[in-house]
């Protein structure tokens, strides 16, 4: 099978409900969906026969975020919903008519960073459940 690949970006990035939806994207300057494996050690029995640790898979979506601190911005809005649970939609590239969409927990941004730069935050949003695909294009 020949290598398939694709370029992160132009993309999109939104948070919220319908009505109440943020768009973040322009904010954005990395954005990871990001599995976490558990394992349980695998029991070992007298006869030699092995029961499989058990295996669960977490996920979040990681970013680092340019701050933004304008009245809606994006630290305000994280504070404002700050341990919520609200349904997000991740495009990595629209040319591909390919997102994942789910419902992570919000935690607020940090605020503030190195003198004389753009301050930028990294996060690590916890999804619940897993992302589901879903075709983008209206």
């Amino acid at each position: 099978m020949p290598v398939k690949s694709y370029k992160m970006g132009p993309g999109t990035l939104t948070l919220g409900e319908v009505g109440s939806l943020i768009d973040i994207s322009c904010q954005i300057t990395s954005a990871t969906l990001a599995p976490d494996k558990d394992k349980e050690d695998d029991l070992n029995t007298l006869c030699g026969d092995v029961v499989p640790g058990e295996v669960t898979y977490s996920w979040a979506l990681n970013a680092t975020i340019v701050q933004d601190l304008t009245t809606g911005g994006i630290n305000e809005w994280s504070l404002t919903h700050a341990g919520e649970q609200v349904p997000f939609k991740f495009v990595p590239n629209t040319a591909l008519e390919k997102g994942y969409q789910g419902v992570l927990t919000v935690d607020p941004l940090a605020i503030g960073g190195d003198v004389k730069t753009r301050p930028t935050s990294d996060v690590e949003w916890s999804l619940v459940g897993q992302p589901a695909p879903y075709d983008p294009t209206p």
